[in-house]
């Protein structure tokens, strides 16, 4: 049975299959010998499941992930609520005990479909060899349909074995519930009239813009009427950042022009996104100023549910981004609204953020977090990939790296994992050979998923991990100092390990650099040359703390600002 499917990856265009194999999976492995799709052998689960998430995201298409059963399988949690929270597209195939001896707990036997069900778009565990192929099909259309987002195919290992079935049995699969309905017409004349009257509108771009490719729509519309554009952290991967008009990602550890657009705009079209309390801080402010008519909140989603789950919008569009927008551009007068000093006061505040980073980082021995990026930006070819790990390391790239291609920035956005950015960047760069690869990574989250740099030698990935060590969980550390009045807890770390013979143990070239200029050299001829490289960059704690924050549960004009910058967020009109 299994060469039947390994017959529908070939039709599919997969090129890998990434895991680890094991007694419930080895049927499929086996019969990937000798085949043109190569398996990539990880050294966790959990990596592999990060990869493809890597690679789905540069390929735009699903990474398909196979694992053993047990603690392989459950070894997947993670990765698989990582990319549900995210709306990441692949397809997880995971052994499973043989039908047999289902619910006698047998040698390393779960009940897989129990756990993911509530972090996967679809899952069905296969009964009939029939019904193999079929499944797959169903997991990896899904899987991109609509709202793009993980599905698992249970495989039990007896049905792997069994010979192939002369047909493929068809299996039940609601598909019209993924299928976004078409774009509501009057919804959007009704968009396009409170778009046309505002005077202080923003568009606000999550991650739904890139999967549904709708950086173009969203771009256009902004020239055509002059509108600030915000991003969510996804979304952030969604917008050229050297286009004029674009104010960067909100929230809690958001840009504070950005923040300040949120908070001071009387229209709001929020296209692709889920209204996370990372990006408002708290609701209330919001849904009281669109229940009293201060705000129009215009509300576009692919996924119906999302649509007044958090906030109930004024308009609420279910349909693709790239369709809605254009019928609200089709339908609008190209005259711009009057809000250029509305942008010109969002600006300023960009421009006091910056010379007030500048002057921290000018009085900070050593390295800075805010102006290594702005040196390794510099380094970094402009096609560049950037992955993070999560920590303080992943806010200050929210700040502070400029994105030029959208999708080149990959991250754990919603669920926040720790471990994500090496095996992400590995993934990246299994789908993108000819791409630059750079990992932002923290000491802390580096640990998490290091063992798969294994990988950069035996696959020839050669992607680059520039290390934020600062010894300390620095953003758990961080609410410590601001929070919990300095009570230092179970947040610091020693010395160890040696992260210059980690990267030996790899094979891997390593360099510390103790200056600017030997931190961009280093990483340029990394890039240049495509040689992999671990860079260990001394940051000292104290003096990484990430700023602007809105603290959790404030509103976005409470951002507790850096030193130096005196500005208010709240806008007043002359």
């Amino acid at each position: 049975m299994v060469d039947k499917l390994v017959e529908v990856f070939r039709s599919y265009g997969i090129k890998h299959v990434l895991g680890i194999p094991g007694g419930s999976i080895m049927t499929l492995y086996d019969a990937l010998y000798n085949q043109d799709i190569e398996p990539v052998l990880f050294r966790h689960e959990q990596g592999a499941i990060h990869a493809a998430e890597g690679y789905a995201r540069v390929a735009r298409r699903p990474a398909v992930v196979a694992v053993t059963s047990g603690p392989g399988a459950a070894n997947l949690v993670t990765g698989l609520a990582d990319a549900y929270m995210d709306s990441v597209p692949l397809v997880a195939i995971t052994g499973q005990v043989a039908t047999t001896i289902f619910g006698r707990d047998g040698f390393q036997e779960t009940d897989i479909p129990g756990i993911v069900t509530p972090i996967t778009k679809f899952v069905y565990q296969v009964r009939k060899p029939a019904e193999a192929t079929a499944a797959f099909k169903a997991a990896y259309e899904i899987s991109m349909v609509g709202r793009p987002g993980p599905t698992v195919i249970d495989l039990p290992r007896d049905i792997q074995a069994s010979p192939a079935p002369s047909h493929e049995e068809r299996i039940v699969v609601n598909m019209e519930k993924f299928i976004p309905p078409p774009v509501d017409e009057d919804k959007v004349r009704i968009a396009v009239k409170y778009l046309a009257e505002a005077r202080r509108p923003v568009i606000l771009v999550g991650g739904g813009v890139l999967w549904s490719g709708a950086t173009p729509e969203v771009l256009e519309l902004s020239k055509m009427l002059y509108v600030p554009i915000v991003s969510t952290l996804p979304g952030k991967a969604a917008v050229p950042h050297d286009f004029p008009l674009y104010m960067g990602p909100a929230g809690m550890h958001g840009r504070a022009e950005a923040d300040a657009a949120l908070a001071n705009a009387d229209v709001i079209l929020a296209v692709g996104t889920r209204f996370s309390d990372r990006t408002w801080g708290r609701f209330k402010e919001l849904q009281e100023a669109v229940r009293s008519g201060r705000v129009k909140l215009i509300h576009i989603d692919v996924d119906k549910s999302e649509i007044g789950k958090n906030v109930k919008p004024t308009v609420g569009i279910v349909g693709d981004a790239k369709e809605a927008l254009r019928k609200i551009i089709n339908l609008l007068d190209a005259a711009a609204v009057s809000n250029q000093k509305f942008v010109a006061w969002l600006l300023e505040i960009r421009k006091k953020y910056e010379e007030a980073m500048s002057n921290v980082a000018d009085s900070t021995s050593g390295f800075h977090p805010w102006r290594a990026l702005k040196v390794l930006r510099r380094a970094a070819p402009r096609n560049t990939i950037l992955t993070t790990g999560v920590g303080s390391h992943q806010m200050w790239t929210e700040i502070a790296w400029e994105v030029y291609e959208p999708g080149s920035y990959i991250t754990s956005a919603g669920l926040g994992t720790m471990g994500f950015g090496v095996p992400a960047a590995l993934g990246a760069k299994l789908a993108a050979r000819d791409r630059p690869v750079l990992c932002i990574d923290g000491d802390g989250s580096f640990q998490m998923t290091m063992n798969n740099l294994a990988l950069v030698r035996e696959y020839d990935l050669p992607i680059v991990v520039v290390i934020f060590d600062n010894r300390a969980l620095q953003l758990v550390k961080q609410w410590q100092i601001y929070m919990y009045q300095r009570r230092i807890i179970a947040t610091e770390f020693s010395k160890m390990p040696d992260f210059l013979k980690i990267a030996e143990a790899y094979n891997i070239d390593a360099v510390k650099p103790e200056n600017y200029a030997q931190l961009e050299s280093a990483v340029a001829r990394a890039l240049r040359n495509n040689e992999p490289l671990i860079v260990d960059l001394t940051i000292d704690s104290e003096s990484d703390i990430v700023l602007p924050w809105v603290k959790p549960g404030d509103w976005l004009t409470s951002a507790i600002l850096p030193e130096g910058m005196e500005v208010k967020l709240t806008y007043e009109e002359d």
